[in-house]
């Protein structure tokens, strides 16, 4: 498997770069990716001369029968390819492209996290389940660790007439994951919300244009439709989870009867490209912030309303009883408006007196009248004899005297309207505080959070790095062996070639030698030969000689 930088796009390829520099075309193959995006990739043909006519011709016809072949058997021509196209967002955030039968073809990591998480991940030969699973079991080392989370699959079927089931695959895929979490963590089960639906084609396409995988984009839609202030850049630096402690919306908007049709979110995706998405959240901040306005008005009208009336509304009809309480009770409590209970109970032991003689003056005037004239239905009718000293013979007269008394009072009027004023600003300032407060909060967490991730990336570069020097090491060990043993066979080679040379020398030599002995023999023979020769001439001429001196 080779991995390199998508430098350019045509109808058909992808240009290529290598790591070692060079460029390469690589077939498409329906595949979704982006200028700069790294992607791994088989290099066809790798090392192969280019045959001669004849041949290709062969190859083509054998090419063509064992297409006919494999087509009888299993009804199709054709090489496999990515049909279905499934994102699983925990906090790394994958993707894993299969083919009809459900085999892995494409695994991917769509951000830093996933691609460690696909580390060490051979998908070559496996199916979906048995991937999601090895992701899954890479995961505990972190993002499952955490006792909490919520992981969001999304199936996208990119292939329409490969009779693949988007839905059925999500579910099935929710279901191996909460299988998964509730072997795991039996414990903290219910502490993990797992979320899985069929997205179209749009989505992922406009998902991988804004740099996100399928199943964020798909939140980010739904939330944003249902008036939750988010933003592309959050669901790109953290994860479903974060944002949802923040903003409660967001994991509302994931549930079961709340995920959107493959429709709805087609239309979405319409109005996020048109700007009706934005349009629609800033109607819903406006009219939110003038209902907590009017709210707020009405809130402080009333107070003002109670304050400069004061006690009159209970005691209109409490006047029957206030005979039987304690005197200091009679007009209520007026510590909401910041007055002085004693004072309040002086001016009323005040007003009570003054309402007493008015009330005899009046019974002298009416010859006789039980009632006390209040002027307004509905007031309380005190009979003779019944009220006690300190007590308010007629509670409506009280009521007109304290309405008198707010009305002609402008500088009470104010200091009540101040009073209120003061307290809803010291309730804004609260608010402000507690803002202010779970903001610092939401920074700490995200300043914890990305320590935990900046350490997370350093160890793992750590031990990338780690594991590069021992691979470096075993190399160079491997390198030094190699060279030893070619070392000791060319010693082995040179001494073999020694000793051939010697024997051969040795060979030579004695070969020489016994020429030499054979020269020296064949000399010595043919010397003694000629000695004997000569001898035998001797000894005929001396015989000669013997017979000529015989004769004579």
């Amino acid at each position: 498997m080779n991995k390199g930088i998508i430098m350019e796009i045509t109808n058909k390829h992808y240009i290529i770069m290598r790591p070692d520099g060079r460029f390469e075309r690589v077939s498409r193959r329906k595949r979704a990716c982006q200028i700069g995006e790294e992607i791994e990739y088989e290099r066809a043909g790798a090392g192969w001369k280019r045959p001669s006519v004849a041949a290709r011709l062969a190859i083509a016809a054998a090419v063509v029968f064992c297409l006919v072949v494999f087509a009888s058997f299993n009804g199709k021509l054709g090489s496999p390819e990515v049909v279905a196209y499934i994102t699983m967002d925990i906090n790394p955030s994958v993707e894993i492209g299969i083919d009809v039968q459900e085999n892995v073809l494409e695994l991917r990591g769509l951000n830093d996290d996933g691609n460690l998480l696909i580390e060490m991940v051979d998908f070559k030969g496996k199916n979906l389940e048995q991937v999601t699973e090895r992701l899954l079991d890479n995961a505990e080392r972190d993002a499952l660790a955490r006792g909490e989370g919520e992981i969001v699959i999304s199936s996208t079927v990119v292939q329409p007439d490969s009779q693949v089931n988007d839905e059925s695959i999500a579910e099935r895929m929710k279901q191996q994951v909460t299988k998964h979490i509730e072997t795991t963590h039996p414990q903290q089960a219910k502490q993990y919300q797992v979320a899985a639906f069929a997205a179209p084609a749009e989505v992922r396409e406009a998902a991988s244009q804004n740099g996100v995988s399928t199943g964020k984009y798909t939140v980010y839609l739904n939330a944003k439709n249902s008036g939750a202030d988010v933003t592309l850049d959050q669901f790109k630096k953290e994860s479903v989870t974060q944002i949802s402690k923040s903003k409660p919306e967001v994991a509302q908007s994931i549930q079961p009867d709340r995920v959107p049709s493959k429709a709805d979110l087609k239309q979405l995706v319409q109005d996020e490209k048109t700007g009706e998405l934005d349009k629609k959240l800033t109607e819903k901040k406006t009219s939110d912030k003038n209902g907590k306005s009017t709210t707020g008005n009405k809130a402080d009208q009333n107070k003002t309303t109670s304050s400069g009336k004061a006690g009159t509304g209970s005691n209109q009809n409490g006047n029957s009883s206030n005979a039987k309480d304690d005197p200091k009770k009679t007009n209520g409590s007026t510590g909401k408006n910041g007055n002085n209970r004693n004072d309040d109970d002086d001016d009323d032991d005040r007003k009570s007196s003054g309402n007493s003689r008015n009330n005899k003056d009046s019974d002298k005037d009416d010859k006789g009248k039980n009632s006390s004239s209040t002027g307004k239905p509905g007031s309380a009718v005190t009979q003779p004899g019944s009220s006690k000293p300190g007590t308010s013979g007629s509670g409506g007269s009280r009521d007109k005297d304290d309405d008198k008394k707010g009305k002609n009072d402008p500088k009470e009027e104010a200091k009540r309207a101040e009073e209120a004023r003061k307290k809803a600003e010291e309730q804004r300032k609260k608010q402000e505080e507690e803002q202010k407060k779970q903001e610092e909060q939401r920074k700490k967490q995200e300043a914890e959070r990305k320590k935990a991730e900046d350490q997370k990336k350093n160890q793992a570069e750590e031990q990338k790095k780690k594991q590069d020097e021992e691979q470096k090491k075993k190399q160079d060990e491997e390198q030094k062996k190699k060279q030893a043993e070619e070392q000791k066979k060319k010693q082995d080679e040179e001494q073999k070639k020694k000793q051939a040379e010697e024997q051969k020398k040795k060979q030579a030599e004695e070969q020489k030698k016994k020429q030499d002995e054979d020269q020296k023999k064949k000399q010595a023979e043919e010397q003694k030969k000629k000695q004997n020769e000569e001898q035998r001439k001797q000894e005929d001429a001396g015989k000669k000689n013997g017979s000529s001196d015989g004769r004579s």
